[in-house]
């Protein structure tokens, strides 16, 4: 669980073991959170969604975390166990319809030759009988010239059929090797889309970047070889450096202790010389599940960012300053005493003075009325 106090700068001037003298100088409301670093964009590495094939993935061999990659460099590679036998399947079948479909052409070039043939064969047939039946009747005899007729008609008959064969077979192929070509074309298709499958399962880097891993669906860690993901879930991303952000959780008895527009300091724990200037940004409404972090998420921006020692996942300690109390007068919290509600500083020696109070930190109050600087108050 992330913790959080409230503590103010400075300290009270003490005089001796039991005595405080009260002063006038800043003073700061401020709220204590902790989170991480994290990136305000980035490009995210997600488990891609395989046509016909449902359930999770296995994550077979993943980047560390933090790894510099440069563009193309596999980040995530996924289990093709599954995709790699359905693809010698399909190149199987598109191989096996190529030949079909060279096969039936074959034949039907061959039958097309022969009815082509049959035609052209009957094609002479015909003119010979239209010859022979453009003899006028008066040079044959009767019998002779109705045989030379009939004939005639026999012939045009045989001509018309050998041309509805060709009309009917030219068709008929036609048709027959287009269900063919539908079906090559098909499993060409699948062999493209298996290699395509098989090849998304390589999550690989549009450019260059540093390597921040996805969290396990199961468990509050990152994602790491032998997990597995489920589709759209995020496995790794390449975080944009030059606009960081900290994200803190605010325990949910504190809830409405920070708000958006605060001023707040943040100090990384690789580097707690350096105080970098920030502001809360937002506030979630609704609270996170506490099984992991707890609280409701809150958005630190940073003033500048610094690629080169500003890594996401880094630790940061957030002070977030709620209220500053400029040319105030404190005395310790434990000078002050409540009777019936009034607020009252021991003196020394005994007594008590009544007091008006601004506010109160963790350990000390700023007193608004019944207090000059210098004066002294006894401690309990």
């Amino acid at each position: 669980m992330i913790a959080a106090a409230t503590v103010a700068c400075g300290s009270v001037a003490a005089t001796s073991g039991s005595e405080a003298r009260v002063e006038r100088r800043t003073v700061e409301d401020v709220f204590l959170l902790t989170g991480e670093l994290a990136a305000v964009r980035g490009v995210e590495l997600a488990v891609p969604r395989i046509p016909g094939m449902g359930g999770g993935l296995q994550v077979q061999w993943i980047a560390e975390d933090g790894a510099e990659v440069a563009a193309g460099d596999v980040v995530v590679e996924l289990d093709n166990s599954r995709i790699s036998s359905t693809l010698e399947e399909h190149r199987t079948r598109a191989v096996q319809a190529a030949i079909a479909l060279e096969q039936r052409e074959s034949a039907l070039q061959a039958e097309r030759a022969s009815r082509l043939f049959e035609l052209e064969r009957t094609a002479v047939e015909l003119e010979q009988a239209r010859v022979e039946a453009a003899i006028p009747q008066e040079l044959r005899s009767r019998k002779e010239w109705h045989e030379k007729q009939q004939a005639l008609v026999a012939a045009e008959a045989a001509h018309e059929k050998a041309r509805l064969a060709l009309a009917a077979h030219d068709r008929g192929g036609a048709a027959e090797l287009s269900v063919q070509r539908i079906a090559l074309d098909k499993a060409r298709r699948e062999v493209i889309q298996a290699e395509e499958s098989l090849r998304s399962l390589q999550l690989r880097a549009p450019r260059p970047g540093v390597v921040l891993l996805g969290r396990s669906p199961r468990d509050d860690r990152p994602v790491q070889v032998g997990d597995t993901l489920w589709p759209g879930l995020r496995a790794a991303s390449l975080p944009d450096l030059s606009l960081l952000e900290v994200a803190g959780y605010l325990p949910e008895v504190d809830d409405g202790r920070v708000r958006p527009g605060q001023a707040a300091r943040v100090i990384l724990d690789s580097a707690l010389d350096r105080v970098h200037a920030g502001r809360v940004e937002d506030v979630a409404a609704v609270a996170q599940d506490a099984r992991y972090a707890g609280g409701f998420k809150v958005r630190v921006s940073l003033q500048r960012t610094d690629p080169g020692s500003m890594r996401p996942g880094l630790s940061a300690r957030v002070e977030v300053v709620r209220q500053v109390f400029t040319d105030a007068l404190v005395v310790p919290r434990s000078a002050l005493t409540w009777k019936g509600g009034q607020a009252q500083a021991r003196r020394p020696g005994g007594g008590t003075t009544d007091v008006t109070l601004a506010t109160c930190l963790a350990l000390e109050c700023v007193v608004r009325e019944g207090l000059q600087e210098g004066d002294r108050v006894a401690l309990r």
